[in-house]
């Protein structure tokens, strides 16, 4: 009797542990109109549903060498909701065996007609390894290697514009039409894309650049709380969350799982984003409910824990592994409000250089704007220091006050990300971004009203002249500071130019002088060109002489001998050489409480 115990619990080990028999895939050369089958995914909860699937025909060449399957969905909710954003990837099987994947669907449709994408397509497209290209595309005008320099605030924020170009393809991609033909085509379903922890405003913002993405963006709770815990495993049919950022703030994407092969999901049946290789947290999923609507309904739903990496986005699936989870970049920001209040928010963004840059955006805008005004008297101080894996620090410090300084703040700290993640000359890993920011309910503004010298007549080399600097701030008051101007005692003698500015007017006044564009030669100078960004609230002052110079390799070298420039300009040099006529000869830079705006120049003369 023993041995028959023993027997029976070894082989009920054996069958417990045995895999599953291998999922027979149904030949698309065999589909035929009329042909009834079964689809499964998710109506509500976690609980996977049975709906009928009558085929109508197939599609041949919808695109290149791709195929569709049209057919008519019957069952639970479907009669009242259509076909419903968050069923990509609901798996169809015909005689057991697995057709594909529903993907697509008409908007406005008054009968719930789908597109399946077969499960050959969806298979063949996610088992390609090669690395992710790099995104040329993404390229802002000035060249995908960096800013022209110098680098002024105005640049640095439109890197920040650098993917809306390939929003708007992916936007074609993923199956946007022009509005009169809406309601006409097929077009794949879109993925609801739940924002969790975010300011209303910019949610509002967010919903447009999201929605031409081809996603659903809708304000809900990404957490999901006491439902999302417990979730059963993964298995075909059953809802599957991708997240783009995790923890104070939470942004997730839904969809449906099509088949599992030996710990290799496949889900969706269209794109992510198309974007190839990947490294996107995969999670269980838990659905709420169904929102019905005219256009096309959607899945109200929440993402779980992670239990994989989804590695691969292309145009026919999405697929990854289940076990280890990819690596996310932190984000820590401390907040101290206008009210003396401390907060802290910590979250982690998907490392992908399309969409970091915008998420690191949202994030901080929705957290600068959900603690403060976003429009009328404010002034942010902004602190951010984004680590490198084996480079230095970038770092980004400034004020801003009007015109939407929350907004400014968060751009001006994500727009490094773009430069940084889209560079051609070599990968750069994000380790951090730790972000600093206060804020007070004033404009801290103030104009350079007037700026003079103490000292009259010519000066000598190796002295110091007071230069006094007179600001006169937004309420009217005046505020007078000293800085200390050095001649150099290897200035030679004749006329100079002493000039008193703002950062922005000083840049323009060099960008002028380059008269032609210069990208940074490698990450190390873009990195420079990055922290040697201007600040709003410095005065800035720069003693001028005229003399022929130029800048080599993006460092300037100034006073140089004609027959040096001659030698360097010469075509088997092979360096990037930028002829300049003015020579600095001596910079400082005055921080204040305000942001600076003005400049004035005086003329000095150096006698030895």
């Amino acid at each position: 009797m023993r041995v028959t115990l023993l027997a029976a619990v070894s082989a009920l080990a054996f069958a417990t542990a045995a895999p599953a028999a291998p999922v027979e895939f149904f030949p698309l050369e065999d589909v035929r109109p009329g042909m009834v089958g079964v689809g499964r995914t998710v109506f509500e909860g976690s609980r996977i549903d049975d709906f009928r699937v009558e085929i109508i025909g197939v599609m041949e060449n919808t695109a290149p060498g791709q195929s569709m399957i049209l057919a008519r969905l019957e069952g639970g909710p479907l009669a009242k909701t259509g076909v419903i954003a968050g069923m990509s990837g609901s798996p169809v099987y015909i005689d057991g065996k697995l057709l594909g994947a529903v993907a697509f669907g008409f908007p406005f449709s008054k009968e719930t007609i789908g597109g399946i994408t077969p499960i050959g397509e969806m298979i063949a497209a996610t088992s390609a390894v090669t690395p992710r290209a790099a995104s040329a595309r993404f390229s802002a005008p000035m060249g995908a290697s960096g800013p022209s320099a110098p680098l002024d605030a105005q640049a640095m924020v439109a890197a920040l514009r650098r993917p809306m170009p390939a929003v708007a393809m992916g936007a074609s991609v993923r199956g946007d039409v022009p509005p009169q033909l809406v309601g006409q085509s097929l077009a794949p379903l879109s993925l609801p894309l739940v924002f969790s922890g975010f300011d209303a405003s910019t949610f509002d913002w967010a919903r447009g650049v999201f929605s031409a993405m081809g996603f659903s963006p809708v304000m809900g709770s990404g957490k999901g709380g006491p439902m999302t815990r417990n979730l059963p495993d993964l298995q075909p049919g059953g809802a599957l969350g991708i997240s783009l950022i995790e923890g104070d703030m939470d942004l997730s994407a839904t969809g449906t799982i099509t088949h599992i092969d030996g710990g290799r999901v496949y889900a969706f049946g269209h794109p992510f984003y198309n974007l190839g290789p990947t490294q996107f947290p995969m999670k269980k999923a838990y659905v709420y409910s169904v929102f019905p609507s005219l256009y096309q309904s959607w899945k109200i739903s929440a993402a779980g824990e992670a239990v994989g990496t989804i590695d691969q986005d292309r145009v026919t699936a999405i697929a990854g592994r289940i076990g280890a989870t990819p690596r996310m970049i932190p984000v820590n920001v401390n907040l101290r409000t206008s009210r003396g209040q401390e907060r802290k928010y910590s979250f982690r963004m998907v490392d992908d250089e399309l969409f970091t840059p915008v998420l690191a955006y949202v994030a901080l805008a929705s957290v600068l704007q959900s603690n403060e005004r976003a429009f009328g008297t404010a002034t942010v101080r902004v602190d951010a220091r984004l680590s490198l894996s084996g480079k230095p620090d970038v770092r980004v410090i400034d004020l801003f006050t009007q015109q939407q300084p929350a907004m400014q703040a968060a751009a001006l700290v994500a727009a490094p990300l773009a430069y940084l993640m889209g560079n051609d000359f070599e990968r750069v890993s994000i380790e951090g971004l730790q972000v600093d920011v206060s804020s007070e309910e004033t404009i801290q503004t103030a104009t350079l009203e007037r700026a003079w010298l103490e000292r009259t007549g010519p000066v000598r080399p190796g002295t110091t002249v007071p230069l006094k600097v007179l600001l006169r701030t937004y309420r009217g008051d005046a505020v007078s500071q000293t800085i200390p101007v050095v001649i150099p005692a290897a200035a030679p003698g004749g006329t100079y130019t002493l000039l008193v500015s703002d950062g922005q007017a000083l840049t323009a006044l060099e960008q002028r002088e380059m008269r032609q564009p210069f990208s940074p030669r490698d990450v190390d100078q873009l990195i420079r060109s990055i922290n040697a960004l201007r600040h709003n609230n410095h005065v800035y002052a720069r003693l001028l002489r005229s003399d022929e110079g130029a800048i080599v390799r993006g460092e300037y070298l100034p006073s140089l001998p004609p027959s040096v420039l001659s030698v360097l300009g010469g075509p088997e040099q092979g360096v990037s050489v930028v002829p300049i006529r003015t020579a600095a000869v001596w910079d400082f830079e005055m921080p204040t409480e305000y942001a600076v705006s003005g400049a004035r120049a005086l003329t000095l003369t150096v006698e030895r």
